[in-house]
């Protein structure tokens, strides 16, 4: 793997975990869905305020190696990092029949009637 990581698109971008990541949790959702429910997970299991930690953030001082302290600060997002080795691999063994999104397109579907 490489240390590439870039933030998901809540909108746009879809997750699909290749076991239960979650209990009660879909393993295929769009990025704000499954924001959606991380942050019911914190609110129900953390004191700190979710709007603070997934919007607003903390106050903070952080420290880079090579800088000054600075003052900020920091929130949770999602991000990811490919592992292109996976992803060339997993091209060659997806089925034609049969896709991760199959039960994210039925969800859609059936919310649309």
């Amino acid at each position: 793997m490489n240390d590439e990581w870039k933030p998901l698109n809540p909108d746009d971008d879809v997750v699909h975990f290749h076991q239960e990541a979650f209990e009660n949790l879909h393993r295929t959702q769009i990025v704000f869905q499954l924001l959606k429910e991380v942050k019911k997970i914190w609110a129900k299991h953390c004191t700190s305020s979710t709007s603070k930690v997934f919007d607003e953030g903390f106050e903070c001082y952080v420290l880079i190696p090579g800088q000054q302290w600075r003052i900020g600060k920091i929130r949770v997002r999602l991000e990811f990092c490919p592992d292109e080795t996976e992803i060339e691999d997993n091209r060659l063994n997806i089925k034609q029949e049969s896709s991760p999104l199959d039960d994210l397109r039925q969800q859609l579907n059936e919310g649309q009637n």
